[in-house]
């Protein structure tokens, strides 16, 4: 949708082949949440493809470490540089194919094989494929160089709600995530949904094989809830009493799987010799712990669009695959981010966050790193980094420790003066 309506306003004429109809997609089940984050989201205003004024944006992210007897060792909570949005795909593909036809594009409904890009790739300047259908599995192939893991890292649960209890948890009203290192993370955004418009999106992510891993056999929304709100009472009480009332915003808003994290080389070869150019998950597909998927599908789109109207053609591989090699330059910073972040935390950036949940402004430059992941490198990523980066915000090792401290003083008092899950506060 983004790179045809890039390539719409700079006069190109454009073809947009969906296996779904409009009204198909909006009669879809649910699909991933897919937030866009500041930069991303003023590109899709300044295509004319910001709808949904009324969508509630995500201005601030309040994260909650917790420690594997329910307690919350700290928080950080800081706004984000440029509000985040996240709109229900369906209604965005739906809106989108209407749009792009209204503005010119030639939409044909069908579904693509390896037969149909071969047609296409004769008769049209260039052919993008931006789904990973099953049709064309394969037509990519796998970049070991750039790719960092061979299986899943997590299994995902995600659900989209309405109901839930914002007086018992204000900071709900914005982006929320809670972290048990090395069993659950789990994403709580503000979601403007199909049916119940202002929702929550909640995006959960487990390790394999550990406690929290129970989704397993679920079958329907309403299984995955309660599972949800299960493993919620045990593992992060916190959030107990904000989720218990809340319901499905339908029986088919709720996806479970897992991702093999993987980089692709972007020019697929087709059986006639010709080619084609894959953009997005087609190429780049990132685990979502990082909430980089739609991003950085957005980013690619931007790039290309501007890329091949200045260049104009012919579109070579060889010239294709040099514009990826470029993006790349900048483009691997979201999926080592990603692949970072599904590593465990390492000592100094405990150190950062725990800064971070003491000062605004270092919390601020951490958000801004799923806007712009090349802004967390090295600093975030690489010890001798993080301790000089800490230094220059008047944070040493004295003031480190005086936060360990408190972390500690903090989780005996929790200990001491523990609130049952739904209850009043005993001792």
């Amino acid at each position: 949708m983004v790179l045809s309506a890039a390539l719409l306003r700079a006069g190109w004429r454009v073809s947009l082949y969906s296996d779904r109809t409009p009204e198909d997609h909006l009669g879809d089940r649910g699909r991933p949440t897919a937030c866009l984050f500041g930069d991303q989201v003023e590109y899709e205003a300044e295509l004319g493809l910001d709808f949904w004024p009324e969508a509630s944006r995500m201005r601030r992210i309040h994260l909650d470490l917790f420690t594997d007897d329910g307690a919350v060792a700290f928080s950080v909570d800081a706004p984000l540089r440029k509000p985040a949005l996240a709109v229900d795909q369906r209604l965005k593909f739906s809106s989108g194919l209407r749009e792009v036809e209204a503005r010119g594009a030639e939409v044909v409904i069908g579904t693509v094989g390896l037969d149909d890009l071969d047609r296409l790739a004769a008769s049209h300047d260039l052919v993008v494929v931006t789904a990973g259908h099953k049709s064309l599995r394969g037509l990519f192939e796998r970049d070991d160089a750039r790719s960092v893991h061979t299986a899943p890292q997590r299994k995902l649960f995600m659900i989209n709600v309405h109901g839930y209890d914002l007086a018992a948890r204000p900071e709900h009203r914005e982006g929320v995530f809670s972290f048990l290192p090395g069993t659950i993370e789990v994403f709580w955004i503000p979601f403007h949904d199909k049916d119940a418009g202002e929702s929550r999106s909640i995006v959960v992510e487990v390790a394999p094989g550990g406690k929290a891993d129970r989704f397993g056999d679920v079958t329907s929304a309403d299984e995955g809830l309660d599972v949800l709100k299960g493993i919620v009472d045990e593992l992060l009480p916190h959030e107990s009493a904000f989720l218990r009332p809340a319901r499905p915003t339908s029986p088919v808003t709720w996806i479970k799987g897992e991702i093999t994290p993987v980089v692709r080389k972007p020019v697929g070869v087709l059986p006639s010799g010709r080619h084609v150019l894959g953009l997005g998950d087609a190429v780049v597909l990132n685990d979502p712990l990082a909430g980089q998927g739609a991003n950085n599908a957005t980013r690619m789109a931007r790039f290309f669009a501007d890329e091949l109207t200045r260049h104009g053609g012919p579109f070579t591989a060889s010239w294709l695959t040099e514009r990826f090699d470029r993006w790349w330059e900048r483009g691997h910073y979201a999926s080592d981010f990603s692949n970072g972040l599904l590593a465990p935390l390492t000592d100094a950036q405990k150190e950062v966050m725990l800064a971070a949940s003491r000062r605004e402004d270092i919390a601020e430059q951490l958000w801004e790193g799923f806007n712009d992941p090349s802004s967390l490198f090295p600093w975030f990523f690489e010890e001798t980094a993080t301790r000089e980066f800490l230094a220059r915000r008047d944070v040493g090792r004295l003031d480190v420790l005086r936060y360990k401290l408190g972390v500690g003083a903090g989780l005996l008092s929790q200990k001491l003066f523990r609130r049952p899950v739904g209850g009043t506060a005993t001792t």
